[in-house]
């Protein structure tokens, strides 16, 4: 009797640990990732305790894929090991696309993994930096830890699959949008509002803002929108001007005139430039001439095709799903390697998320 009880605590108290041992390296590899991506220990500090939610869940996530792995191959200290790897790589290119364009890594930009090289002759010679290889050495020694104590955290049997399939179980709760949401609710996490990238990774992490992203709420339109009723706003809108005596209203519509130029900028809007005469003085002669202003993009370096799309089809390209993102597909649209270049019109009559102007018998050409 007494030798039963005594493997009943032996299982628990492994099982304790190789929980404990999963959830440590969790937190080492988010630590590892926030070193890189937030630059300085202090930085990752303030993050913490600004938002220690973010920090645990995160925890959570890799100390669940340590788990699921440690369990699977029986070697907790090689699971460690490679998805601390696999965290170091997604940080160092998060870091590397913040140096290419100043835009931390979007789910959309796992599309492009097949242009990797492209974009890297683009991009230049790119060092990883020195917070990169202490954040690799700081693994090094957890995993070296794991690997020492391995027989503390060893699992066989029965045991071993029961906590596999526990943890699986967890995963797939983590990957189903309804309990995630439910999940990430509980810690204060929002699926509603869509944050730009850059308040994104600050506020959640690289990690935790990827995961947010595949569970947003999608926004679906009001009860009665549709073209039928902004027909019937504008023909409302014409009764009104009637009614005032002020319709002036053209029978064709005017042309809109966009001009997308990724060379042309205004020098004027560099600080601390002084010139003697205008450079660009056509250009602001045209500004005062009509409705001007500066129209902001989430889109710098590579990627800038996006802007076309959404100026030429008023589809918001962020609110794509993955295989809808417009940048990365090379063959869904249209058989031309880059798509808006050569079949622009193809690509505006499958995506029908029409602007208010184009509800209006506008239409784009290029």
């Amino acid at each position: 009797m007494r030798k039963r009880i005594y493997a009943i605590f032996l299982i628990c108290l492994h099982w304790l640990l190789f929980a404990a041992a999963s959830l440590c390296m969790g937190l080492a590899i988010t630590v590892a990732i926030q070193w890189i991506t937030g630059g300085t220990l202090p930085g990752i500090w303030n993050w913490a305790s600004k938002y220690p939610a973010n920090l645990l869940m995160t925890t959570l996530l890799y100390a669940l894929a340590v788990a699921i792995l440690g369990a699977l191959i029986g070697r907790l200290w090689i699971s460690g090991a490679l998805v601390g790897l696999a965290g170091l790589l997604l940080a160092l290119v998060d870091y590397f696309k913040i140096a290419i364009n100043g835009s931390p890594l979007e789910l959309a930009d796992f599309g492009m993994a097949g242009r990797i090289g492209a974009i890297a002759k683009v991009a230049g010679e790119l060092i990883p930096p020195l917070d990169f290889w202490l954040s690799a050495v700081m693994l090094v020694l957890c995993v070296t830890l794991l690997a020492l104590t391995r027989r503390l955290t060893m699992l066989n049997g029965q045991i071993r699959f029961l906590t596999f399939s526990l943890y699986v179980l967890l995963a797939v709760m983590l990957s189903v949008p309804s309990s995630a949401r439910a999940f990430g609710g509980r810690l204060g996490m929002d699926f509603n509002v869509r944050l730009d990238p850059a308040t994104n990774h600050e506020h959640h992490g690289l990690t935790l803002s990827l995961w947010r992203d595949c569970f947003l709420q999608s926004k679906p339109p009001a009860e009665g929108y549709g073209k039928e009723y902004m027909q019937d706003v504008l023909a409302r809108v014409d009764e009104l001007l009637l009614e005032n005596g002020t319709s002036d209203i053209p029978e064709t519509s005017p042309n809109i005139i966009f001009i997308l130029s990724e060379s042309f900028f205004d020098p004027t809007r560099l600080p601390g430039v002084i010139y003697g005469q205008d450079p660009v003085e056509n250009f602001h002669s045209l500004e005062k001439e009509g409705i001007s202003g500066i129209l902001h993009s989430h889109h710098l370096g590579y990627g800038t095709g996006n802007i076309e799309i959404s100026m030429l089809t008023a589809s918001a390209v962020q609110t794509c799903s993955l295989e809808q993102t417009c940048a990365p597909c090379t063959a869904k649209f249209t058989n031309a390697s880059i798509p808006w270049r050569n079949n622009i019109q193809r690509l505006t009559a499958i995506m029908r998320k029409w602007h208010m102007l184009i509800m209006t018998n506008y239409t784009t050409e290029r």
